[in-house]
C-alpha cells in the first residue's frame, strides 16, 4: 500500500477531498442547525460501516505479525467509538467531538501507515475518501453554528445567491479537472484550491447572517 501521504497527494484524491467538501456545502445550504447535525450522524454512521468493512479486508492480509494486527484492530476500534459517541448540539460539544474524532484518525493513520506492506491500496483509498467525507461534513455542520450578525434578509438573500453561482462554477471547474490527463490536472491544482477557500469563506457568510439556530 502506499502511505496515506503520498494517497492523499495524489490528483485524484485532492479532487475527491473536493468534491466531498463541494457536496457537503451544497446539501447543507439548505439544513437548519438541528437537520445539520442529522446529517452529520448519518455520514457518521456511514463511515463507521465503511471502517468495518476496511477493518475486515485489512484483518485478511498476509504477513502482518500478531501483535500489530492487534494494534490496527485496537486502532480502528476505537475510532468507531469516537464517532459514535451523542449528538453535538451546541458549538462546544462539536469543536470538542470533532478533535476527539480527528486524534483517533490521527492515531489509525499512523497504525495504517506502520502496515504499508501487508495492505493493499485499496484500503489505503477506501480509508482517505472517508476520512475526507467525514471530515467535510464537520466543516459544513460547524458553519451552522457560527456567530450570527443582524439578521437582513435582503443580505442573505444576496449571498445565497453568491454563493450559489460559486458552487456551480466551482462544481464545473472541478468536472473539468477530473476528465483531464493527471499531467493537466496538475496545472489547475492551484485554482482549484482557491476556489474551495472561496467557497468556505462564502459558505460561512451565509450562516452569520442568517438568524438563530440557522433560521433565514
Amino acid at each position: 500500500m502506499m502511505s496515506l501521504e503520498q494517497i492523499r497527494a495524489s490528483v485524484k484524491s485532492q479532487m475527491d477531498a473536493w468534491q466531498a467538501m463541494a457536496q457537503a456545502f451544497e446539501v447543507q445550504m439548505n439544513l437548519g442547525r438541528r437537520e445539520a447535525i442529522d446529517r452529520l450522524e448519518q455520514q457518521k454512521q456511514m463511515f463507521r460501516e465503511g471502517l468495518d468493512r476496511l477493518k475486515a479486508e485489512a484483518g485478511r492480509s498476509r504477513g502482518m505479525v500478531e501483535g500489530q494486527r492487534q494494534a490496527l484492530t485496537t486502532a480502528f476500534d476505537e475510532l468507531k467509538v469516537q464517532l459514535s459517541l451523542g449528538r453535538a448540539e451546541t458549538r462546544d460539544l462539536l469543536t470538542a467531538q470533532q478533535k476527539t474524532v480527528q486524534d483517533s484518525i490521527s492515531r489509525l493513520d499512523r497504525e495504517l501507515n506502520r502496515n504499508l506492506d501487508t495492505l493493499t491500496d485499496t484500503v489505503g483509498e477506501g480509508y482517505v475518501r472517508w476520512v475526507d467525507t467525514v471530515k467535510a461534513e464537520y466543516e459544513a455542520a460547524s458553519a451552522h453554528f457560527a456567530e450570527t450578525q443582524a439578521r437582513q434578509k435582503e443580505n442573505w438573500q444576496a449571498a445565497r445567491q453568491s454563493f450559489e453561482k460559486q458552487l456551480e462554477h466551482y462544481h464545473r471547474q472541478l468536472s473539468e479537472a477530473q476528465k483531464q490527463a493527471v499531467e493537466q490536472a496538475h496545472q489547475i491544482q492551484s485554482t482549484l484550491a482557491t476556489g474551495m477557500d472561496n467557497l468556505r469563506e462564502s459558505f460561512t457568510r451565509l450562516f452569520q447572517i442568517s438568524g438563530k439556530d440557522g433560521e433565514k
